[in-house]
């Protein structure tokens, strides 16, 4: 048997009972949605077109810094630096008639390449030949330098004054820097071989030719 309340329910007094708590419902779920930090709203994707753009335009970015990047180290790698060394003790001697001469210093910079030479007259004044000559390929070719003779301080010729040393002779070559080791030969009656090369401290070594067996 029901309850006398539920009998004198009427048809309007249960729809309005049923809105009202509808009304209450949809303001408990509009309060969780829109006011719980964000946690469930919800918002439509990018549209293809956007996000292929955007990748794009990264793809684009990264391949011109690494452009940017392999040119900056093409161009630091190709910059020639400079070389140079002075020797306490000559790596290199060897006598032109009755005279001794002896490399005291060398010094590369970018394909130009100058070798200090020091040249001590004997007991007889003569003129002292420029025969240093670079060996360009393994054929034995031979490449004269710029300075076409030694020049010497009393009268400006190739003939020095017996007993006299005359220090800092320059004798320069026109070098591929990126074929190192470098071969010369000083000519002459000695005729001897040396070989030039770059070192990783920025200096320059002279040394006799390596010798098989």
């Amino acid at each position: 048997m029901l309850p006398n309340w539920i009998k004198n329910l009427t048809l309007n007094r249960i729809l309005l009972v049923l809105g009202a708590i509808a009304v209450v419902l949809g303001a408990i779920a509009y309060v969780v949605i829109f006011y719980s930090g964000g946690t469930y709203i919800l918002s439509s994707p990018l549209p293809t077109s956007s996000v292929t753009g955007t990748s794009s335009a990264s793809s684009s970015t990264l391949a011109t810094a690494s452009s940017t990047a392999s040119s900056t180290a093409a161009n630091g790698s190709s910059t020639l630096q400079h070389y140079a060394s002075a020797y306490g003790t000559p790596p290199m001697t060897w006598t032109e008639g009755y005279d001794t001469l002896a490399i005291t210093g060398a010094a590369l910079d970018g394909s130009q390449l100058t070798l200090d030479i020091t040249v001590s007259m004997g007991a007889v004044a003569e003129c002292v030949p420029m025969n240093v000559r670079l060996v360009t390929d393994e054929k034995g070719t031979l490449a004269a330098p710029l300075t076409p003779s030694f020049t010497f301080g009393e009268n400006n010729t190739c003939i020095g004054t017996p007993g006299i040393t005359y220090p800092d002779q320059q004798v320069i070559f026109n070098v591929d820097p990126s074929s190192m080791p470098l071969s010369f030969t000083t000519g002459g009656t000695s005729n001897k071989y040396f070989e030039l090369s770059t070192t990783a401290s920025g200096g320059i070594a002279i040394s006799p030719p390596p010798t098989n067996g």
